[in-house]
């Protein structure tokens, strides 16, 4: 029976393999326990930015290694196997970063890349509203004309990690009714920013954009742009790599705690989520190598979000099940126990990101309407 991996192409790429060798290097020293602890990974994330290996699939002149998509999945691999929060370089890095490298004006890339991929800067991402949430055709966040720049006035919420960012992507509404993405500093006036309680690890907020000043060379992109490239920033989240090694690191955490050991049940149940997992890794591979190529469609992209987002949430509740309170709110030097993350964390998977039902009404509306058919 072929057995769930890390994303395995380095076994025959000898560059990929040193990659993975180097991020271990800088990992296995780093505090991760004080990380976890703190839910706060920029010391790691600075650590690895040093190397150039934050950002890795960035440019050279951006702070990265110039390697492929496929390549710098190492690095996320790494974060999850070694249980560093994720979600602050996913926002910095996968969307916000990536989202400026595609669509920003050459002088917006050197003022804030070289700070993300050195992990000095960090980014978070404004989208959501209290009325408008997976639904971003109806958010009424207004961007009022002021001179040559602009006012935002609106309340943003469940923003992941707002208190750590610098800058934020934030979509609103201007003059004319269209959508405009701005890239929006979140130390000035106006902005205000209150935690938000919820039941994972990670930090929600709402934020509230009170009048905040930005020029017209904070608008990413050009103006009434700004629907159009937050859809191409969605496929750059809904790789499901993300999603693959959080499934991964939750099931080798459950199968350890059975220690060789279980029920027959078991046994059939941890059988069940291996052959699933094989399948979401080939399916990762794919999706990430047509990112590379350029090719990588919202169908694909949804495709991957909703298999790797369900599964991962499948992994935590038969964890949850098997192991029961030996399982939940168990700590080891002050730090919650993997398989306690993840039964916390997994309702918002199929939620953040886009919704399991919209993934699927992606998936409707772009494959079976026009008669092609749909494989994992």
């Amino acid at each position: 029976m072929l057995t769930p991996e890390l994303l395995y192409w380095e076994l025959t790429e000898t560059p990929v393999r040193a990659l993975r060798d180097e991020i271990r290097e800088i990992l296995d020293a780093a505090p991760i326990a004080q990380a976890r602890r703190c839910r706060d990974p920029r010391p790691i994330h600075r650590a690895l930015g040093t190397a150039g290996l934050l950002a890795p699939q960035w440019p050279v002149e951006y702070g990265g290694r110039g390697v492929s998509h496929v390549a710098a999945a190492v690095l996320v691999e790494e974060l999850a196997m070694h249980d560093v929060p994720d979600l602050l370089h996913t926002l910095t890095v996968q969307i916000v970063g990536t989202t400026l490298l595609n669509c920003a004006t050459p002088e917006m890339k050197s003022r804030h890349l070289p700070g993300f991929a050195a992990g000095e800067t960090y980014g978070c991402v404004l989208f959501s509203e209290p009325h408008a949430g997976s639904d971003l055709s109806v958010l009424s966040t207004r961007a009022v004309r002021d001179g040559d720049g602009y006012r935002l006035y609106g309340v943003k919420t469940h923003s992941i990690f707002a208190r750590l960012a610098d800058v934020a992507l934030c979509l609103a509404r201007g003059d004319d009714d269209a959508l405009t993405l701005f890239l929006v500093p979140l130390t000035g006036d106006g902005v205000a920013i209150k935690p938000i309680e919820a039941l994972g690890d990670d930090d929600f907020h709402e934020v509230t954009l009170d009048g905040v000043y930005v020029g017209a060379d904070a608008v990413v992109g050009e103006p009434g742009q700004g629907w159009a490239i937050v859809v191409q920033t969605l496929l750059y989240e809904r790789t499901g790599l993300d999603y693959y090694v959080k499934a991964l690191r939750w099931y080798r955490a459950a199968a350890g705690r059975l220690n060789g050991g279980g029920s027959p049940q078991d046994a059939a149940g941890l059988a069940r989520l291996n052959t699933r997992l094989v399948t979401a890794g080939t399916l990762v591979r794919r999706v990430l190598t047509r990112l590379d190529r350029g090719e990588l469609g919202e169908d694909e992209a949804a495709a991957a979000k909703w298999y790797t987002t369900e599964l991962a949430a499948d992994v935590a509740w038969w964890a949850a099940e098997r192991h029961g309170d030996r399982a939940l709110l168990a700590e080891q030097d002050g730090v919650a126990d993997p398989l306690d993350t993840a039964v916390r964390e997994a309702p918002g998977l199929r939620i953040s990101g886009g919704t399991s039902e919209m993934m699927l009404e992606t998936l409707a509306r772009l494959r079976l309407d026009s008669g092609v058919e749909v494989r994992p």
